[in-house]
C-alpha cells in the first residue's frame, strides 16, 4: 500500500488530484490536511487532519509528525503557498517532486523579467512605488487604450482589474493600501490582451519533457460578479492542439528552469492578431483542473494510466519507474469541452454532439 499525504486536499485543486489518484487501481492510504474544516470534508481520502496555515510555524511540525505517524512514503502540497514551504524545508523525510524553491517563488514580474531576457513574448509591463508614480505610468503605456492592473503574486487573478483610465488604477490600488492588505508596489500595470485566454500545462523529470497538454478557457465561474471577470478556475474550457503554443510553453519553462522537474503552468494571452503572450508561470502545483483531466484520462477516455498526470507523478516521486515514458504534448483530445459548476456536475462534451458525464 502506497502511503501518500496531500495537503491543501479540500481546495479543488487538492480534490481533484485525491481523486485522479482513486481512479486507478493501485492502493492508496491518503491522508489529507486542510485549515479549512468544512472543505476538509470533499476528498475522498483515509485520513482528515486540520492543519494551521502555511504561514504558521506550527504546520511544518505538523507535516512532519503526519509523515513520521504515518509512515508516509510521498508528499504532495497542492496549494503554491504550501508548495513553497515544502520545497525550502529540507527535514520532511519522504519524496517529494517540486521545482526548486528559488523557481517555485518567483512572482509575475521577476518571470516577466526572465522571460522578456530570453525573447519569450511577454506583456509590456510598468512598476510603481508609490501613489504619485501611477498615472505617470499609466499615461505612459496606455495609448487611449485600457489597461490591466494586477498583484506581483497570487492566482486566480487576484487583485486584478482592468481599467480604463489612471484614475480607476489609482482608486483600485489605493482602496487595498488602505484596507493594509497590500503596497503599492504590490502591484504591476500592464497591456491588456483581448484575445484567448490558455493554459499549458506540463509535466517534467530532471530536465526533460515527459507531457504536456494545451486548454482555452472559455467561461469563469460567476464571472458577472467579479470586477475583473476572471474567478480562477474555469466552468468552461476546452482542450486545444497548436504547435506554436507548445514550443513557446517549452521555452518558457526553459528559460525560468535549466532543469525543470515536477509541474509547471504557463498562462498565455492572445492580442487582437491571436499572437500570443506568456502572462504568468506557475510551478510545483498543478493547476485545478489538471488532476480533474488526469480522472477524465483514466476513468472516461481509458487512456494509458501514464497520461493521468498525478498518477505519473507519484509513480515518479516514489522512485517507482525509473526512465518514464517521454509521452510528448497534447496528450488529450483535440475540442474535448469540460463543463463544471456549483451543484452541476462535470461533463465533458464536443461540438460534433458528444456529451457525457464525469460526475
Amino acid at each position: 500500500m502506497k502511503r501518500i499525504l496531500v495537503t491543501g486536499s479540500g481546495g479543488i485543486g487538492g480534490v481533484n488530484f485525491v481523486r485522479a489518484l482513486r481512479a486507478v487501481k493501485d492502493d492508496f492510504f491518503i491522508v489529507g490536511t486542510d485549515f479549512n474544516p468544512y472543505y476538509l470534508q470533499f476528498p475522498e481520502i483515509d485520513v482528515r487532519i486540520n492543519s494551521p496555515r502555511h504561514s504558521d510555524p506550527q504546520f511544518v511540525n505538523l507535516i512532519t509528525k503526519i509523515i513520521k505517524e504515518y509512515k508516509i512514503d510521498f508528499l504532495h502540497p497542492q496549494p503554491s503557498s504550501e508548495a513553497q514551504v515544502v520545497a525550502k524545508n529540507k527535514t520532511f523525510s519522504t519524496h517529494t517532486l517540486l521545482p526548486r524553491y528559488e523557481v517555485i517563488i518567483a512572482d509575475k514580474l521577476e518571470t516577466q523579467k526572465i522571460l522578456n531576457k530570453n525573447n519569450i513574448p511577454v506583456a509590456t509591463t510598468k512598476t510603481i512605488s508609490s501613489e504619485e508614480e501611477i498615472m505617470k505610468s499609466f499615461d505612459s503605456l496606455s495609448n487611449g487604450e485600457p489597461l490591466w492592473v494586477r498583484a506581483k503574486q497570487g492566482a486566480g487573478g487576484f487583485l486584478s482589474l482592468l481599467c480604463n483610465n489612471a484614475e480607476e488604477a489609482q482608486y483600485w490600488m489605493k482602496l487595498w493600501v488602505i484596507k493594509k492588505n497590500m503596497k503599492y508596489d504590490d502591484f504591476m500595470i500592464q497591456k491588456y490582451l483581448p484575445g484567448r485566454n490558455v493554459a499549458w500545462d506540463s509535466f517534467w523529470f530532471e530536465g526533460k519533457l515527459i507531457c504536456s497538454f494545451t486548454r482555452e478557457r472559455l467561461e469563469y465561474p460567476f464571472k458577472h460578479i467579479s470586477p475583473s471577470g476572471i474567478t480562477g478556475t474555469p466552468t468552461v474550457s476546452k482542450i486545444i492542439v497548436d504547435s506554436n503554443i507548445n514550443k513557446i510553453g517549452v521555452d518558457a519553462v526553459k528559460s525560468m528552469d535549466n532543469k525543470p522537474h515536477g509541474n509547471y503552468s504557463v498562462d498565455l494571452k492572445g492580442d487582437s492578431e491571436e499572437k500570443f503572450y506568456v502572462t504568468e508561470i506557475d510551478s510545483g502545483k498543478f493547476h485545478t483542473t489538471t488532476p480533474l483531466w488526469g480522472f477524465i484520462s483514466t476513468k472516461i477516455l481509458k487512456q494509458n494510466n501514464m497520461k493521468n498526470i498525478p498518477y505519473l507523478y507519484v509513480k515518479l516521486g516514489m522512485g517507482e519507474i525509473s526512465e518514464p515514458e517521454e509521452l510528448g504534448n497534447d496528450i488529450y483530445p483535440d475540442g474535448l469541452h469540460l463543463l463544471r459548476h456549483i451543484d452541476c456536475g462535470v461533463w465533458i462534451w464536443k461540438e460534433d454532439g458528444f456529451k457525457e458525464k464525469v460526475l
